[in-house]
């Protein structure tokens, strides 16, 4: 008799479980498949769709294998969300199959549709790794220089690499005085990425001081001072330079969006206005860098 009853009762308690179980409410609205997106980023995947009209899910779930971990994973968007992003991936672990359901008020599932997409490679990361930084020396002198409006009667260009505060580069004052932008372009020994400038106005004479500059560099130079033309890149624009008379001025470092062998220096503005420089000492430091790529998990120097 025992054994009947507990029979009846394992029963009657499996029989109230299975009613739990059961008891999720009524199948949510569907998702439009048509409008189910997939958009790869860096490093991730933007997930989209329509909220459909008259929509009563709870919520959006989406679920997929973690390549990382090879686990199961799990994203939740409300019901007033029409995207996810999902991060933290990369381009290396290829194409990833996420499955999109919507989930009623008390947990009915709706249907489940499956869409596919890899993500894009995330950017190599460059960090500088010295404090002393080098100072580069042009390796056929004044003739790796080049300047767009010299001075004929005084102050040379070699005179910006001479180590020599005394003496100065000049612009044209005599002659044709041309609009700014000036330029002037430094042929580096070698490709340099991260590198900063020490700048030193002319210690007599007029203050002619550049108070503007932009910052470029280019892989090659064709002789004439044309950005478009020499594909040059802005690396950084500069203002509010010092313009007392003898200044010195060192840049902050900069970072280049890959190594390059020339950098130019594009006067846009002088001291009061002038319509010419004058420099005393125009010199470039490298700086070495440490890349990792995130894709790899790889740190190389350069």
């Amino acid at each position: 008799m025992n054994k009947i009853f507990i029979a009846l009762m394992l029963g009657s308690l499996a029989l109230v479980s299975s009613c739990k179980k059961e008891d999720l409410g009524p199948k949510p609205t569907d998702l439009d498949q048509a409008s189910i997106t997939a958009e790869p980023g860096p490093g991730s995947i933007l997930l989209k769709w329509s909220i459909p009209q008259g929509a009563d899910y709870r919520y959006v779930r989406v679920s997929y294998i973690n390549p990382a971990t090879n686990k199961p994973a799990m994203r939740l968007a409300s019901i007033h969300s029409d995207t996810l992003r999902v991060d933290g991936l990369l381009a290396r672990y290829g194409t990833i199959e996420f499955k999109i359901c919507p989930i009623g008020e008390k947990g009915a599932e709706g249907t489940t549709h499956t869409i596919s997409a890899q993500a894009k490679p995330l950017p190599k990361i460059t960090k500088i790794t010295d404090t002393a930084a080098e100072k580069l020396v042009l390796a056929a002198g004044a003739d790796d220089l080049f300047v767009s409006d010299p001075e004929s009667s005084e102050g040379p260009k070699a005179h910006l690499i001479d180590n020599n505060n005394g003496t100065f580069y000049h612009e044209s004052w005599s002659g044709t005085k041309r609009p700014m932008p000036h330029y002037i372009v430094m042929k580096l020994p070698r490709t340099v990425k991260a590198f900063h400038f020490f700048m030193k106005a002319r210690n007599n004479g007029n203050r002619s001081n550049p108070v503007e500059m932009g910052i470029y560099t280019s892989d090659s130079f064709d002789g004439n001072f044309d950005l478009e033309a020499n594909k040059a890149v802005l690396v950084k624009s500069l203002t509010g330079l010092p313009d007392a008379q003898a200044a010195d001025y060192t840049s902050p470092v900069m970072l280049a969006d890959k190594a390059y062998t020339y950098v130019w220096f594009q006067i846009k503005k002088v001291y009061n206005n002038q319509a010419y420089a004058a420099l005393a000492e125009l010199h470039v430091f490298a700086h070495k860098t440490e890349v990792y790529d995130p894709e790899t998990g790889e740190t190389t120097n350069e």
